[in-house]
């Protein structure tokens, strides 16, 4: 053991650069997992850490009994209790002075203290909370505030169950992670003082009582609802709500981008394995020598396989320490890693976004050692079989050169790219094994390059296509008529009326938005990838999941029931639509008419504008021509610029070091593989400028060949998988978008340049060694 350690110090003395080459490939290798790991969790799981900053309840009960409390706390597995807490039904009829379009919203009021703190505190968005020294105020839910276009400051009207109608003030908007989002769950949720509901119902025996039940065991929580259910009672039981269903409803948006970066840092797990892999496995190759020298100084091959495993070993664990500092400093780089609002950045919580509170860290170790272990056993293993004559570097090639390089030759090329190119082809099964461990992060950056022209393709499928509306316009009241006075901006391109109706599904058990945009004379444009668009009165489109959910294709007809009137639609085609689920049913504004509505009003305006146009600025400028009268927003983007954008970019960076520490590999063995006969060529004339092209030109050639490879494999690969997980995710096939040319050209030259600069430094001072010395050595 001893002589053991003593040969592995002066292994790594007096081989220094492929020593240290393992070790940069497995702290890029580490510190690219724990941060894709971070980048994952934080695009796929942002509901994960809300329900946990807001101390989230598993279970919630509404009741007409009362002092539930102590009856619940009791059931089996329950931690804590929130609540209970006074509620009252109402409805939103208006805002601002105006009556709301559309149907009134229904709401449920609950009544809470001042301070949010305890179990299932609202996370605060915009605004403030609830102020005793305005006893008028509410806060609304997020999603309640979004789809009644209400924000802090607004004045809404509120109705209760007695007729009576009352103003309050809008004090800021919340989230409530463990609450099914608005409209998935309905009434909507709003918060007020206690005093603000005791004037909304004055009746005390209407008002029910809302408790919440945290677990110990959340799996639990359905059999804890039913225990809840028998011991108040079926009959003072109004509704029930799991923590399931808060999920589903919160991640339904960001399950398709986790998933879609979910496949890339699968690519880049693999990728990862065999960047170190091919260090390990290229540094024992280049001990062969050595290796036989040890079995004639009487070192069995069980024992230089251990031997060489533990030296690989040891770099691979100071690598590993090396990625976590790095991917620690580089976690405050990370725009998608920093704290969200009401979070506060601090050296734990870097540590926890990066490392983990679970098994990641341990996880991404276990497979960095665990890949160096067989990376570098298996090749030590059948290394060590060798003769203990130190063999040959290389073996005879053949007499006749490659045709390519025959080729090459008769079109007076340069001698050292034709050298390059022929040691290239000479080994072929170094070259392929080179260039497939190269294309596996090739096909990992091209899943990240489709998963960004993806969100792209839904940023526009959410606007209804790639010329569609911008901006979104509602009046109150509307100046007439205001779709001449919209259209006057010289930015304006279109101006189209819509509408959302909520529609029953065949056999009244679910529902879909009938959303109408547009009408017959000017439909709106939708991107159809199936059928056709719009062309007349009762024909729609719909995304994918509306078509699974009323059971039809396109080309068919379908029943909804919309105010208790049913519609029969011809679905014509489908549309990419992210929203809902894709569980939306798109048709014209003549379609919403019906005998008690002949001439249906729209509720908003979809504004399109002309192309160069800054949506923010024509925004600004429709509601300063109407002080007070116009809300104008920005059209909802389904992918967030921010997080899902920076997560992308950061897996692009991660797979760029993995390539990196590849392209590092290549130009090793390139190297490696040239080191003889740069110096049997020296002696021949060869100038060292020579001498540096053909390494360069053979390192080049395997990248071009890895980088060519992947782009074939990973093009078509992206859009399968995508388009594949779409269609199962509700939103529809087609919806996946190829990298254009110019970025896939981008990356072959990037990759070209980066194996050509890796290369350069090392051949350059290989090449300037005396040739004498070079063959003394070999």
């Amino acid at each position: 053991m001893r002589a053991a350690l003593r040969w592995i110090r002066a292994d790594l003395r007096s081989h220094r650069l492929p020593a240290l080459l393992v070790v940069l490939a497995t702290a890029g290798t580490a510190a690219a997992l724990l941060l894709a790991g971070a980048l994952l969790d934080t695009v796929s799981g942002p509901w994960q850490r809300q329900f946990a900053r807001a101390d989230g309840v598993h279970v919630w009960i509404e009741t007409r009994a009362e002092h539930t409390d102590t009856t619940l706390a009791t059931l089996p597995g329950v931690t804590g209790v929130a609540g209970p807490y006074s509620t009252a039904s109402a409805e939103l009829t208006g805002r601002d002075g105006a009556p709301v379009t559309g149907p009134p919203l229904p709401l449920t009021l609950r009544a809470v203290g001042a301070d949010p703190a305890g179990l299932s505190h609202p996370l605060q968005v915009t605004g403030g909370w609830l102020d005793p020294a305005h006893p008028d105020g509410v806060v609304l839910e997020r999603s309640l505030a979004a789809s009644s276009w209400v924000r802090a400051g607004d004045r809404i009207t509120v109705r209760g169950t007695g007729g009576r109608e009352h103003a309050l003030t809008v004090l800021g908007t919340a989230d409530s992670p463990d609450r099914a989002r608005y409209p998935d769950r309905q009434p909507g949720l709003a918060w007020v003082l206690p005093g603000t509901l005791d004037l909304v119902q004055p009746d005390p025996d209407r008002l029910g009582r809302a408790v919440g039940l945290r677990l110990a065991h959340p799996a639990d929580a359905d059999y804890t609802a039913q225990r809840a259910v028998n011991a108040l009672g079926g009959d003072q039981v109004t509704n029930v709500a799991t923590w399931t269903d808060a999920r589903d409803s919160h991640e339904r948006e960001s399950r398709p981008a986790g998933l879609l970066l979910g496949l890339c840092g699968l690519a880049a797990l693999l990728a990862a394995a065999l960047a170190i892999a091919g260090a390990a496995g290229g540094r024992i190759r280049a001990r062969r020598g050595d290796i036989a020298t040890l079995k004639a100084l009487g070192f069995t091959p069980a024992g230089i396989t251990r031997m060489f495993v533990l030296q690989h070993l040891l770099l691979a664990s100071l690598g590993l320490l090396l990625g976590g500092l790095g991917a620690l400093a580089a976690a405050r780089l990370l725009p998608a890693l920093t704290p969200e609002p009401g979070g506060s950045a601090t050296p734990w919580t870097a540590w926890r976004d990066v490392l983990g509170t679970g098994p990641v860290a341990g996880l991404a170790a276990l497979a960095c050692l665990g890949t160096v272990a067989v990376a570098s056993a298996v090749p030590a293993l059948r290394a060590a079989r060798v003769p203990a004559v130190p063999p040959a570097e290389g073996t005879p090639g053949e007499d006749r050169p490659p045709r390519a390089a025959r080729l090459a030759l008769l079109r007076h090329l340069p001698p050292a790219l034709v050298l390059g190119v022929r040691g290239a082809l000479r080994g072929r099964g170094r070259t392929a094994l080179a260039a497939v461990r190269l294309a596996v992060p090739v096909v990992a950056c091209i899943l990240a390059l489709t998963t960004w022209s993806t969100l792209d393709g839904l940023d526009r499928a959410a606007t209804g296509g790639r010329d569609a509306a911008a901006l979104s316009v509602r009046a109150a009241p509307a100046p007439d008529p205001l779709p001449a006075a919209l259209s006057a901006d010289p930015d304006v391109a279109a101006v189209h009326p819509g509408a959302e109706r909520e529609a029953l599904a065949p056999g009244q058990s679910s529902t879909v938005t009938l959303r109408a945009l547009g009408t017959t004379d000017r439909p709106y444009p939708f991107d159809v990838v199936e059928g056709r668009p719009i062309r007349a009165t009762n024909e729609a489109v719909a995304g994918q999941g509306a078509l699974d959910l009323l059971g039809v294709k396109v080309g068919q007809w379908a029943r909804v029931t919309t105010d208790g009137a049913p519609r029969i639609l011809h679905v014509v085609g489908r549309i990419i639509e992210p929203d809902r689920g894709g569980r939306v049913v798109s048709v014209a504004m003549e379609t919403l008419a019906d005998a008690n509505v002949p001439a249906p009003q729209p509720d908003f305006y979809a504004v399109a504008l002309r192309p160069g146009a800054d949506a923010h600025r024509v925004g600004a400028a429709l509601a300063a021509a109407y002080p007070g009268r116009l809300d104008v927003r920005p059209t909802p983007s389904f992918a967030e610029p921010g997080t899902l954008r920076a997560a992308v970019a950061g897996l692009v960076a991660l797979l760029a070091l993995i390539t990196l520490a590849e392209l590092l590999t290549v130009a090793s063995a390139a190297l490696r593989a040239h080191r003889q006969d740069l110096a049997l060529l020296r002696t021949i004339g060869l100038t060292p400028r020579q001498a540096t092209a053909l390494v360069v030109t053979r390192s080049a050639a395997v990248a071009l060949l890895g980088v060519l490879l992947g782009a074939a494999v990973g093009v078509p690969l992206a859009v399968a998988l995508i388009d594949g997980q779409g269609d199962a995710t509700g939103i529809g096939a087609g919806l996946a978008h190829a990298p254009t040319p110019l970025a896939l050209a981008l990356l072959v030259v990037t990759a070209v340049a980066g194996a050509s600069a890796a290369t350069a430094l090392p051949a350059l001072r290989a090449a300037h060694e005396p040739p004498g010395d070079v063959l003394h050595r070999l």
